[in-house]
């Protein structure tokens, strides 16, 4: 073997004392400056010379693999989450010729939504599913996107009036509902509500790698968050791996309200509080503080704000009151403004929206109470809004 040249040695002696040291965290700027042979103050005027070009670019690849799983910050070197990204289920697709962005007929019977309506996607029928809450009573519908066309379902029992907390739970098929004191499934195929146990908490997200639901909560008042099986009608509390059953919640605290969504791209829950985002590992049950402030995007909590997970940009996405969209990459730790909402149906956006993976977006309804009712997308990708079925002059809902 050719006998290493003062360079090469260098080289060579540096990796050793910082793969003896560990790589988190690594101060690339001195690691550089030790390879060079100067002082960290004394780096700028190094210039290595054009035949150890090779030797650079091997250093930066050994570099990557030393500290891989890692962010640069500036000059330091920030742990970053690896990717997951699991399979979040089947998703219907739109027929032949359909028309997902053409606005459906004005005409046709919707809900009235005379108090409030809730909304969740069932991904395997491409549906929007809905609960009207209505002078009437509770009223279930479904919003075809590949028509944008309004179906009231008329099931046999409906749960009773304010229910809502609406998600699909994927392994299932069924989307579930509490109305506060009972949990409620219904099955698209079978249109069908069934009754099911006690509700203990609310807050909810689907986790596609248990193919349970998540809730803020619990039979347990010491565990922040628990897990709910449709299967078995049983919650679960998420106890901290290595805690006593008691409940010990990690060290780092844990946000006691907010809205939570699940993240794929970094298998957690994501929470906005307030200007605080905080993740949870449903696998060890730790909560963990980001290092970045959220937005500006909610002036009165308790009139929403919506959070949702934008499944093909991998990041999760908050619609709040301001009124403003922001959108928060976990493997970077970092917050983006999407858009300004549109002022005329802003606060109606913020109150009801779901994702819709069908067609990649936002899909939105502006409920009559503020005179208006119609159903709206937002294009994640190309930022613009979309309505799908313009306000009607308060048509009746269907008998």
């Amino acid at each position: 073997m050719p006998e290493l040249d003062p360079f090469e040695h260098s080289l060579e002696t540096a990796l050793r004392a910082f793969a003896d040291r560990g790589v988190i965290p690594v101060d690339a700027v001195a690691f550089t400056a030790r390879v060079a042979g100067r002082p960290r103050g004394m780096l700028s005027p190094w210039r290595p010379a054009p035949r150890l070009a090779w030797v650079l670019l091997l250093l930066a690849g050994v570099l990557a693999a030393l500290v891989g799983g890692t962010l640069l910050v500036g000059s330091q070197l920030q742990p970053k989450l690896p990717a997951v990204v699991p399979n979040l289920g089947p998703v219907a697709t739109c027929p032949p010729g359909s028309t997902p962005d053409e606005q459906g007929p004005v005409d046709q019977a919707r809900p009235s939504s005379d108090r409030s309506m809730t909304m969740a996607f069932d991904r395997r029928a491409g549906r929007l599913l809905a609960l009207a809450q209505t002078n009437n009573g509770l009223q279930t519908w479904t919003f075809d996107v590949c028509t944008n066309t309004w179906t009231r379902m008329h099931p046999d029992q409906e749960p009773p009036p304010g229910t809502g907390q609406l998600v699909y739970d994927v392994d299932s098929d069924v989307t579930i509902a509490s109305d506060g004191t009972r949990m409620w499934a219904y099955d698209f195929e079978a249109n069908t509500w069934t009754e099911k146990g006690v509700a203990t908490a609310w807050l909810w997200a689907y986790d596609p790698m248990s193919g349970l639901l998540v809730a803020q909560g619990g039979p347990d008042p010491s565990v922040p968050l628990s897990t709910y099986d449709v299967e078995t009608d049983t919650w679960t509390p998420i106890h901290e791996v290595g805690a006593p059953e008691t409940g010990v919640v990690s060290a780092s605290g844990w946000p006691f309200y907010g809205v939570l969504a699940y993240d794929a791209s970094v298998d957690r829950i994501v929470a906005s509080v307030g200007a605080e985002t905080w993740l949870f590992d449903i696998r060890t049950g730790r909560w963990s503080k980001s290092g970045v402030e959220a937005p500006d995007v909610i002036e009165v909590f308790a009139t929403g704000p919506a959070i949702v997970y934008d499944e093909a940009a991998e990041r999760t996405v908050l619609i709040g009151d301001v009124p403003r969209l922001a959108a928060y990459d976990a493997t970077a730790d970092r917050w983006e403004i999407l858009a300004e909402a549109d002022p005329d149906r802003a606060v109606g956006f913020q109150l009801h929206a779901v994702y819709d993976p069908v067609n990649g977006r936002l899909v939105g309804w502006q409920p009559s109470y503020m005179d208006q009712d119609e159903l709206f997308a937002f294009d994640l990708v190309t930022r613009e809004w979309t309505v799908l079925l313009a306000a009607s002059e308060r048509q009746p809902s269907s008998p």
